[in-house]
């Protein structure tokens, strides 16, 4: 992972090409913004980790989508979502029941009960209340649905805060102290089936001493609950590159959390559940400049989209690359580069250099955009989400199509309905006088 680009970037003479494909012909047949997937590069990507792990399942909830999720089961992974709507697209998309796992820390009772009805391959149960909710809902079906039990592991890593997931006060998993009794009675309760153990250190974690320490804290809840497990699972978050992060290969982590569990002894299979570090650098968002001027001292490019299409910048402070699509012909500034919502904080890119002669009408393309992008988007401002695409041997296949006022005005359920002026008018409390 050598920058953050897709595995077939070229800049060439012309300008980029993705997939064997120009991105301007690919932002003038789909419009833009366009999000841009390099299918090679994302297939190349689970067959590593599935290369490096013994069990590998896709967390969905990064890039939801039927094109990735048929890649992720044809590739060998398994599927980890987050809720019931990502449940049931991992099942319109083909996924066998047995290969979707779910977890989340505030499930339903309509959750539990779809993963008991479909035989879904495992719950990631998250505290002592969903265990017997879960238990009672698949006793009254006369299955025994396995299950996780995740755990809060009290580990602290360098990350944002509002992606940091295992120190002490999180809101996922079990406390580490309560850990081995909820465990015992996990494995002691009719209706469920204990698989083994789950914690999650965070995301984009750069590291691979913080997995080596959710195994460890996983062991010692293990060892004094006095049950051998069968399953660890580490969560996911391994880091990728948006600008110039040196996150550890996952073959690396592999190896280091192969190495604690045989200087223990323990026969269990590592499980990680990464989303990405499978989908974020095989994507780019190709854009259109529409203005471009000085305000306070420093040069403001505006594009086409921002912050209902990557919502990642204004709310973690995240970094991207960015760069023109047709190489510039002179000299390079720095620029920042913002979107065209109604908000001071809907910025892409704060301070990147970019071609002195760009103008209105020419393309940038930001960098690693796969993840958490899409599926953070939104209708804000009314402009709809962005279309998504995957470029392969030169093909580009539409994977979702562009959102329209149409498709952001269906649930509307007054629009174009007929209103009479002169009928009673609405009393306070909403009700006609």
């Amino acid at each position: 992972m050598p920058d953050p680009w897709p595995r077939s970037a070229r800049w060439t003479s012309t300008g980029l090409e993705l997939g064997g494909l120009a991105a301007a012909d690919l932002a003038e047949r789909f419009g833009t913004p366009v999000l841009v997937f390099d299918e090679d590069d994302l297939r190349t990507r689970m067959r590593t980790l599935v290369a490096a792990f013994p069990r590998v399942a896709y967390a969905v909830k990064a890039m939801t989508c039927g094109a990735v999720i048929r890649a992720a089961l044809e590739e060998g992974l398994d599927l980890l979502c987050a809720s019931a709507g990502e449940v049931r697209t991992c099942l319109r998309a083909g996924a066998p029941a047995s290969q979707v796992f779910l977890h989340g820390n505030a499930k339903t009772d309509e959750e539990l009960g779809l993963a008991v009805d479909e035989r879904l391959g495992a719950v990631i149960v998250d505290s002592e209340e969903e265990l017997d909710r879960l238990a009672a809902l698949a006793r009254a079906a006369s299955v025994s649905q396995p299950i996780l039990l995740r755990v809060t592991p009290d580990v602290t890593v360098a990350t944002h805060e509002a992606i940091a997931t295992g120190h002490a006060d999180s809101k996922f998993g079990v406390p580490l102290a309560e850990a081995p009794a909820v465990v015992r009675r996990a494995a002691a309760t009719a209706g469920v089936r204990l698989l083994g153990l789950h914690a999650h250190a965070g995301s984009q974690v750069l590291d691979a001493e913080a997995h080596v320490r959710v195994v460890r804290a996983l062991l010692a809840v293990a060892s004094e609950a006095k049950v051998q497990p069968a399953v660890l699972d580490v969560g996911g978050g391994f880091g990728v590159i948006y600008a110039d992060e040196s996150p550890t290969d996952p073959s690396v982590i592999a190896a280091a959390l192969r190495g604690e569990l045989d200087a223990r002894g323990v026969n269990a299979a590592i499980e990680v559940e990464p989303g990405r570090a499978i989908v974020a650098n095989p994507a780019v968002t190709l854009y259109r400049v529409l203005a471009k001027k000085r305000a306070g001292g420093r040069t403001l490019v505006a594009i086409d989209g921002g912050m209902s299409d990557n919502l990642r910048p204004a709310l973690y402070d995240a970094r991207h690359a960015v760069a023109a699509v047709r190489p510039g012909s002179g000299s390079a500034e720095r620029v920042t580069v913002v979107g065209r919502h109604c908000e001071s904080g809907d910025v892409v890119a704060h301070d990147v250099e970019l071609p002195a002669d760009l103008s209105r009408g020419d393309l940038l393309v930001v960098a690693a955009t796969g993840a958490y992008t899409y599926p953070l988007s939104s209708a804000y401002n009314r402009f709809g989400r962005p279309a998504v695409i995957g470029v392969r041997d030169a093909v580009a296949t539409e994977w979702i199509r562009r959102e329209t006022s149409e498709d952001m005005d269906r649930l509307d359920v007054i629009l174009g309905s007929p209103w009479d002026a002169g009928s009673a008018p609405i009393a306070e409390g909403g009700a006609r006088t």
